[in-house]
């Protein structure tokens, strides 16, 4: 069976981590228990439990086989999944550059990195120029310092698209202004005829807009700034993950200091999602800030998006 897709906060998952507190559960008793499908067949059950369930943060696989499911942490018995704190969380921090066209139309991914950050800890970056078969027009070159050229030979998207899917699997993906990495990101899988990755998803402007509440400005540079952490190689993809990364560590740490300790709670503190990933500000000049919102990712307006 292919084509089901499931919300991570829809009714399903909240049925499957209700039961999962009760104790570790098969594929197959998940099937019948939250899905109705009595009788469902191993493999069958598998796959559709683990596109239920997989980049659920509250959720591990259990047994030797992956053919069962368990809370991370493991469950009380009270009827409610285990909170995961947000310092156990795993993370992938991304950021891409691209050709400054519109996600979904004639913008395309130039360049991505992935950082990893485990438990507090900033691990492995993963990172890479795409050809994406297009021109890269001189502002954004200017900008990134990425010539056309230098994309020739590089992969293409459809190419890393599995290595990508595998670094975000299991993780918050993170991003400074989330709404347009992942547009980003969601437009290229399409197109690789690849399946979305499924999680939730966390925006460090978002975070900066409750927990630095006195910041005039929300862009990287000024984050950055007021962490005291140095940028190296801006506007490029793993300097910018980089950058962010080391922000996510800071903001968690922040976050924890509140209060803020579990992912409930710091989605609660956070407050509604926006969504939309771009704003302008007033007295700017339209179609100037458009295009460099659409070639950078950064955002230091009152905008942001998760």
């Amino acid at each position: 069976m292919t084509g089901v897709h499931f919300a991570p906060d829809g009714v399903l998952v909240r049925e499957a981590l209700r039961r999962l507190a009760d104790g570790s559960r098969s594929s197959v008793e998940l099937a019948a228990e939250v899905l109705g499908m009595h009788g469902c067949p191993p493999a069958m059950a598998r796959r559709l439990v683990a596109q239920l369930l997989d980049g659920i943060p509250e959720v591990v696989r259990d047994g030797r086989e992956g053919d069962a499911w368990r809370l991370a942490g493991g469950g009380r018995r009270t009827g409610k999944p285990a909170a995961r704190e947000l310092l156990d969380l795993r993370y992938a921090v991304v950021d891409v550059e691209t050709n400054g066209g519109v996600a979904g139309g004639n913008g395309r991914v130039v360049e991505i990195a992935i950082v990893d950050v485990d438990r507090g800890a900033i691990g492995g970056c993963y990172s890479t120029l795409v050809d994406a078969g297009v021109t890269i027009p001189p502002w954004i070159t200017r900008l990134t310092g990425i010539r056309t050229e230098m994309t020739h030979g590089a992969p293409s998207f459809s190419q890393i698209c599995d290595r990508v899917r595998g670094h975000l699997r299991g993780r918050v993906f993170v991003a400074h202004n989330a709404a347009y990495d992942w547009g980003f990101l969601r437009a290229e899988m399409r197109r690789a005829g690849a399946g979305l990755p499924r999680g939730p998803r966390l925006c460090t402007v978002h975070m900066a807009r409750r927990l630095l509440p006195g910041l005039e400005r929300r862009g990287l540079d000024s984050v950055a700034d007021y962490y005291g952490i140095e940028i190296r190689e801006r506007h490029r993809a793993r300097g910018d993950a980089v950058a962010t990364a080391r922000i996510l560590v800071r903001m968690l740490a922040d976050a924890e200091r509140r209060g803020w300790t579990t992912w409930p709670a710091l989605r609660e503190a956070l407050g509604p999602i926006p969504t939309h990933g771009r704003g302008r500000r007033r007295g700017r000049h339209p179609g100037r800030q458009e295009r460099a919102n659409n070639g950078t990712g950064d955002n230091d307006g009152t905008s942001d998006g998760t």
